[in-house]
C-alpha cells in the first residue's frame, strides 16, 4: 500500500494561493524501514501526502473536486496521473465486517474529546486497532476517507486476476472497506500489522507556501494505462 501511497501527486500546474491548510504529522514505524514521518496537508480543494516536505521529496497531491491522484518525483522530473474509476465496489457476502469501539473515561482528553479505541475486524480476524478522537479536524479526516476510497478504487480491477492474493484484512482495508479507519474520527495512534502511525503534531490553520498544492509546469506527466 506505501508503494501507492508513496508515488504520487497535483492536478494543476497552476500555483493555488494556499494560505492556510489543517495540518497532521504522524510519526510512522514498520518492519525493515528507518522511521519516518508522514506529513497530511489538507484544504477545500486538495490533500497533500508527503514525509516532510523536503525540496528534493516526492509527494503526493489528491484532487479533491476531480477524484485524481497526481504523483510528483522532483529528481525524475515526473508526474504520475491516476484517474479512479468512478465504481465503488460493496464487500462481498463472504466478507463478515465487524468493529469493537469502548472508551475509558479516565483517559485524559486530547483537544477537548474523549479518547475512543476502536479495533477492526473481517472474518473474526483483526485487522486495524486505533484510537481516536471526534469532531477534531474533520475536513482532514474527510479528505482521508476520499483519499483512500479512491485508491480502493484503482486497486479493485485486479481483484480476481492470475496470481492475486489479499487475505480478509487486506480486502477489507485495501478494497472493500477502505474508509472505516476513520468513520469514528482522528486517529491518534493507527497499528495495522506491523505497522504504527502515532500522531506527533496537528493544527487547524497551519500556514502553507502559495505553491504547497501545484505542480511544476515543465514536469513529464504519466499516466499508466490500466489506471486511466
Amino acid at each position: 500500500m506505501r508503494q501507492i501511497v508513496t508515488v504520487f501527486l497535483l492536478l494543476t500546474s497552476t500555483a493555488l494561493m494556499a494560505g492556510e491548510a489543517e495540518l497532521l504529522v504522524y510519526q510512522v514505524k514498520e518492519p525493515g524501514v528507518d522511521n519516518y514521518v508522514s506529513r497530511i496537508l489538507v484544504n477545500k480543494r486538495y490533500l497533500r501526502l508527503d514525509e516532510g516536505g523536503e525540496p528534493d521529496a516526492g509527494y503526493t497531491i489528491y484532487d479533491r473536486q476531480e477524484k485524481k491522484i497526481f504523483n510528483v518525483d522532483p529528481l525524475e522530473k515526473t508526474v504520475l496521473e491516476m484517474n479512479p474509476p468512478a465504481f465503488q465496489p460493496a464487500p462481498p457476502a463472504d466478507l463478515d465486517l465487524e468493529e469493537q469501539v469502548t472508551t475509558d473515561p479516565d483517559s485524559p482528553a486530547v483537544a477537548g474529546q474523549q479518547p475512543v479505541k476502536i479495533k477492526l475486524q473481517a472474518n473474526g480476524e483483526t485487522c486495524r486497532e486505533l484510537v481516536v478522537i471526534k469532531d477534531t479536524l474533520t475536513g482532514a479526516v474527510s479528505a482521508m476517507k476520499e483519499l483512500y476510497q479512491a485508491l480502493a478504487r484503482l486497486q479493485y480491477p485486479a481483484v480476481g486476476s492470475p496470481g492475486y492474493t489479499e487475505n480478509s484484512c487486506e480486502l477489507s482495508e485495501y478494497i472493500y472497506a477502505p474508509q472505516r479507519a476513520f468513520l469514528h474520527g482522528l486517529p491518534l495512534w493507527d497499528v495495522m500489522g506491523g505497522k504504527q502511525r502515532m500522531l506527533v503534531d496537528f493544527k487547524d490553520a497551519f500556514e502553507v507556501p502559495d505553491d504547497t498544492f501545484a505542480v511544476p509546469d515543465d514536469f513529464e506527466r504519466v499516466t499508466p494505462s490500466a489506471w486511466q
